[in-house]
């Protein structure tokens, strides 16, 4: 193979998971047009961070992650910040629980994926109940944490085959 072609290869392969977070943000993003969806779409960048900390944890350095939180606030214009900090922490989180949860099976990662998101709704209802200066109703964080938990399965099928072709630039 022509040394520019792998270079480039090499290169796209290490920027999958990025592109699989910008990816997320814009499913957040975007209105279905499905009434009642809106405060309650599911949190795909959780998804997908928690799935690349536990599964690839050096593709996703905390200013990426950071990033893509960020832009997830201006998207859906959320607290400026709250985001980026719920996502680091996740991140955190699942990199200290990696080695328990690439040793367990698929229905293990699942469980701890469904702990991680409903934390994170604790976590995302408590930043908004000081945000906003009031107490607000917790329902729609849970509806959120429970739709995302649902559809981690699904996004995992996407997630699991560009794991596998981004690990191929790794030299032997």
């Amino acid at each position: 193979m022509n040394p520019t072609l792998a270079r480039a290869n090499a290169i796209l392969r290490i920027l999958v998971p990025f592109g699989t977070l910008l990816l997320a943000v814009a499913l957040s993003g975007i209105p279905y047009g499905i009434p009642f969806l809106g405060p309650v779409t599911p949190f795909f960048a959780l998804i997908a961070i928690f799935y690349w900390s536990i599964h690839r944890p050096e593709q996703v350095p905390a200013v990426v992650i950071f990033g893509i939180g960020v832009l997830q606030d201006l998207i859906t214009g959320g607290p400026p910040g709250s985001i980026a900090l719920l996502l680091l922490l996740v991140h955190a989180l699942a990199v200290s629980q990696q080695r328990i949860l690439l040793g367990q099976s698929y229905l293990v990662e699942w469980a701890g994926f469904a702990l991680v998101a409903v934390g994170a709704a604790v976590v995302g209802w408590l930043l908004a109940c000081v945000y906003n200066t009031a107490l607000i109703l917790p329902w729609h964080f849970l509806v959120q944490a429970l739709l995302t938990v649902a559809l981690y399965p699904a996004a995992t099928t996407v997630l699991t085959p560009a794991a596998r072709w981004s690990r191929a630039a790794e030299p032997a």
